[in-house]
């Protein structure tokens, strides 16, 4: 692994051998995340302190692109050591608020000019959603302004590729990946949640008092029961108050039913992928989506972990 960090100037630099590193990645929020630690020189003080951006190769191919958030410069018993953490460029629009704006009719192309392009994010594909009167809010986040757009016109969540470039589609390329008895798992861990589950989300209009319920009916088949009640505005469409009460249950299934898998050595895995999971020590089988991707090199050697939610 070769790490690289930018500074606000463009210039590059090389830093030197990684001996410690772990890259996080989620495709969304939270975002991406990284931690290095490797050997430090006095000059490289200058360098650092206009680093904005950090860059991981390996193989000659791009494996991390994000922003720098932190740096330590550490001199002990143990020697001079550097160590930075960041995380990916989905930061840029966490951190930036939105100016308040009110569309008309938005389309992506508008929704990406104004809230993307302009912190220098390159958008890899895209679906051309439209959707009339959209607004953003006054303190919405960029992220925000952006995936409240695609969620409630395109039914999906903005995505982001491990080299920093963000997808606006609502399919994207997902591989079948399998997990058995020759996957050299390390450890296994099942996880089965059913506090905060919403079994049913019950929409009624303040003034008409007319009610849409939502229901999680794989949920209500495992007996699960948790009703959840929300008022809305007399002038909300029926088209919001569905996507309000599927938003609640789609919400409360994130971790419910999750398996987590630490593997020795490198594996090839990408949020968003599928895995077949047959097999395990646990006796837990079936369809999996990889929510987080973390790969961890130490004294220990390299391990990826795998944390995947129940289809």
């Amino acid at each position: 692994m070769i790490g690289q960090i930018e500074t606000c100037g463009g210039e590059r630099y090389t830093l030197p051998v990684l001996y410690r590193w772990e890259l996080r990645y989620t495709g969304g929020v939270p975002c991406d995340s990284f931690s290095l630690r490797c050997a430090y020189e006095a000059e490289m003080a200058d360098v650092l302190c206009r680093a904005v951006r950090f860059t991981a190769t390996e193989n000659k191919k791009t494996v991390f692109r994000g922003v720098i958030d932190e740096y330590s410069a550490v001199c002990d018993e143990k020697g001079r050591w550097l160590e930075i953490n960041g995380r990916g460029l989905a930061a840029l629009l966490l951190d930036n608020e939105a100016e308040a704006l009110n569309y008309q009719r938005a389309t992506m192309g508008e929704i990406l000019g104004n809230h993307v392009q302009p912190y220098g994010i390159r958008c890899a594909g895209q679906d051309e959603l439209a959707g009339e009167n959209y607004r953003v809010e006054s303190g919405s986040s960029e992220w925000k302004a952006v995936s409240s757009f695609t969620h409630y016109y395109g039914g999906f969540w903005p995505f982001f590729t491990k080299t920093g470039e963000m997808i606006v589609q609502r399919e994207r390329q997902r591989r079948m990946l399998t997990l058995d008895g020759r996957t050299p798992v390390t450890a296994l861990q099942y996880r089965d949640r059913r506090y905060g589950v919403v079994s049913e989300a019950v929409m009624i209009n303040r003034k008409t008092r007319a009610r849409v319920s939502v229901k999680n009916e794989a949920f209500a088949r495992r007996g699960g029961r948790c009703r959840r009640i929300c008022y809305l505005p007399a002038n909300t469409s029926y088209r919001k108050v569905r996507y309000t009460g599927e938003y609640q249950i789609e919400r409360s299934k994130e971790g419910s039913e999750e398996l987590t898998a630490t593997i020795l050595g490198a594996y090839d895995a990408d949020a968003g992928d599928l895995v077949q999971v047959d097999n395990s020590n646990l006796g837990v089988k079936g369809r999996f989506t990889v929510r987080e991707v973390v790969r961890r090199f130490g004294a220990d050697g390299e391990t990826t972990t795998l944390r995947m939610q129940r289809e």
